[in-house]
């Protein structure tokens, strides 16, 4: 738990605290969602969360988004499943890019790496730490604000696959906010 607090928060840090003398270009992004996660020792489904900081690379299309999210499963919905709950804990660097844009609506599609950690237990293995690196991708719908000030992104395809053996997919909603 300490771990994830640390993490949590030392990225929260490094959000809150980037100044420049143009913020226009910059937001804090929120999300939620729920979905499903498998690893070598784990495999459950549940909810989502990310927090991070989004800043502006091309005319307000093309943007990079690094982030943490955490993911908080058990075996729910899975028959014959092991006893078991675990987090998926992951930090991700991803480009965000509006495909197809019509005035305030846009069809965004992303792409980027990431790293991460499945912790949690299961009962017949006892305490498990699995660690990968992979790359994840998705797609949605985003909406700006009339102000353009915030946007609610609107992603039901999210997908994480990592090395070794590490699937992540979720449905999520974010929250844009410029800073």
């Amino acid at each position: 738990m300490k771990k994830k607090s640390f993490l949590f928060a030392l990225l929260l840090f490094v959000t809150l605290t980037m100044n420049s003398q143009n913020t226009e270009n910059k937001s804090l992004k929120i999300g939620a969602g729920l979905g499903f996660s498998h690893s070598d020792n784990c495999t459950g489904s549940g909810t989502l969360y990310s927090i991070g900081y989004q800043q502006n690379i091309w005319k307000d299309r093309l943007r990079f988004n690094p982030n943490l999210s955490l993911g908080f499963y058990k075996p729910n919905f899975l028959i014959g499943a092991l006893d078991q709950y675990f987090n998926s804990i992951n930090l991700n660097a991803n480009l965000n890019f509006d495909l197809i844009r019509f005035r305030r609506l846009s069809l965004l599609v992303y792409a980027g790496g990431e790293a991460g950690i499945s912790q949690g237990y299961v009962s017949t293995i006892g305490s498990v730490n699995d660690f990968h690196l992979g790359v994840d991708f998705g797609g949605g719908i985003r909406i700006d604000s009339k102000s353009r000030k915030t946007a609610l992104n609107v992603l039901p395809f999210n997908f994480r696959f990592g090395y070794p053996n590490f699937i992540e997919s979720y449905l999520k909603l974010e929250f844009d906010v410029k800073l």
